[in-house]
């Protein structure tokens, strides 16, 4: 008994010093542990907050570096709050909050009537941090100028075969006119032959029958 009592005085002593030390009462929930593996975590640290689309279910209770595979990678173990449930096919990502930089995991959350089961380990995304996000950009950017000399320079392409094409029509214009007025009348020819077998189909079966007898 005065064992006992011992046990909870301390207990509460050193829930008491961890007030005073952090200024946040850390009451241990029941709950359980999921595993997910980074190249890089970027800084983010212990006791960490967890969401789930944007609601803390738990927080990052411990961290360690692993070196198989030829690679070191950084596994993280999340403790979530019981009765939390993450679906397969979620997304776990390192982000950032606030202007202060604080790191923090956010897991978006699959479609599907699977759930992950406790214990398991799941592959996180690639940190995007400013620094990545900035080099991004100046690829784009450096894109982009690529892709507007290209188009000026096809643009000066166009200009140039314009202005042949201009020269060949003007040597050719009474070639093409004479070419389109043939186009016009054949149209005009086409479109009254069509008008006249639809208000008479019994001629083209006329002008069929007459072809055989002259073969």
């Amino acid at each position: 008994m005065i064992a006992s009592v011992g046990s909870a005085t301390i207990e509460c002593a050193r829930g008491i010093t961890g007030v005073l030390r952090t200024g946040k009462l850390d009451i241990k929930k029941d709950g359980y542990a999921i595993f997910v593996s980074f190249d890089d975590i970027a800084g983010l640290e212990k006791k960490a907050p967890v969401l789930l689309n944007g609601f803390t279910v738990g927080k990052v209770d411990d961290m360690k570096l692993s070196y198989g595979n030829e690679r070191t990678r950084v596994t993280l173990m999340l403790t979530l709050d019981r009765g939390i449930k993450i679906r397969e096919g979620a997304v776990v990502a390192i982000k950032t909050l606030g202007l202060m930089g604080e790191k923090f995991i956010k897991i978006t959350s699959g479609a599907g009537p699977g759930f992950i089961r406790p214990g398991s380990t799941l592959e996180g995304k690639p940190f995007g941090d400013l620094d990545s996000l900035m080099e991004e950009a100046q690829g784009i950017s450096k894109g982009i100028d690529e892709l507007v000399g290209n188009l000026n320079s096809l643009s000066k392409d166009v200009q140039a075969l314009t202005r042949n094409l201009n020269g060949t029509v003007e040597g050719n214009l009474d070639r093409i006119t004479e070419i389109l007025k043939n186009v016009e009348a054949t149209t005009k020819n086409f479109e009254e032959f069509s008008q006249d077998i639809k208000a008479h189909p019994w001629k083209l079966l006329f002008k069929t029958k007459e072809k055989k007898q002259t073969k």
